[in-house]
């Protein structure tokens, strides 16, 4: 129980974070699907799909929505290591206005996990390559990112996470744009912290804040976007 109420206070110490932040601050929810199915001893097929609608601001961003889609065939070198060689992601900014925007992503990844004292730390490095249609131009320019994540999951009874048991989950996410338009070169940061549930038959389900962090014009403005992200995986 005293791990439980330390992981809720850490949460809303973080999400309460950028509130007094001196930039644009805006407000939403973000569901997200993770599913994971075994192809065979070294192949696994996932699919992540997730949406986030901005829901409050302090400036004019009524109902911003982004739709994102990603699927990748992945690799399972050890127990800990795994790769992805190539993964596709599409994602769409304000689906439901005339002023649009579609992205093609292709990315390569590479996982590695360990146990430690803590908990299960998790390290993934991404290189992406961006297509993002231009609709006054009407081009759609290449772009290169890295992305950097490193993760954290605590059981909360015991060393191991088994059925029917709580967890501490916390990532951070740093985001390099290395060419191509940018505003920034550490151009994001996402931060999270959740506590998430081991059911017997359905997976994980898992909630918590995600604060966005986006430089947003050559100025480097700020925004920041927090979210309340629900979070349900699922391995076949």
């Amino acid at each position: 129980m005293n791990d439980i109420k330390l992981a809720l206070f850490i949460i809303v110490i973080i999400f309460s974070r950028s509130v007094f932040a001196e930039s644009q601050q805006f407000y939403g929810i973000r569901p997200q699907i993770n599913i994971t199915k075994d192809i065979s001893d070294r192949w696994d097929l996932n699919i992540f799909t997730s949406t986030h609608p901005i829901l409050y601001g302090r400036t004019q961003f009524p109902t911003d929505i982004q739709y994102y889609f990603q699927t990748s065939p992945i690799y399972k070198y050890s127990p800990n290591l795994n790769f992805v060689f190539l993964g596709y992601i599409f994602q769409r900014t304000n689906p439901f206005s005339e002023d649009f925007v579609n992205e093609h992503r292709l990315f390569q990844q590479i996982v590695h996990a360990t146990d430690t004292i803590f908990g299960r730390l998790t390290q993934r490095a991404r290189f992406e390559e961006r297509f993002i249609h231009n609709k006054i131009l009407d081009e759609t320019p290449l772009s290169t990112r890295l992305r950097y994540q490193i993760a954290l999951l605590i059981p909360l009874h015991g060393k191991e996470l088994d059925n029917g048991e709580f967890y501490f989950n916390t990532y951070n996410e740093f985001y390099f744009s290395l060419t191509g338009a940018r505003n920034a070169f550490y151009s994001e940061n996402w931060s999270y912290v959740g506590i998430g549930y081991q059911t017997a038959q359905y997976g994980r389900i898992e909630m918590g804040p995600l604060i966005q962090r986006s430089i947003i014009n050559q100025q480097h403005g700020v925004r920041y976007i927090d979210l309340l992200q629900f979070n349900w995986s699922y391995n076949f």
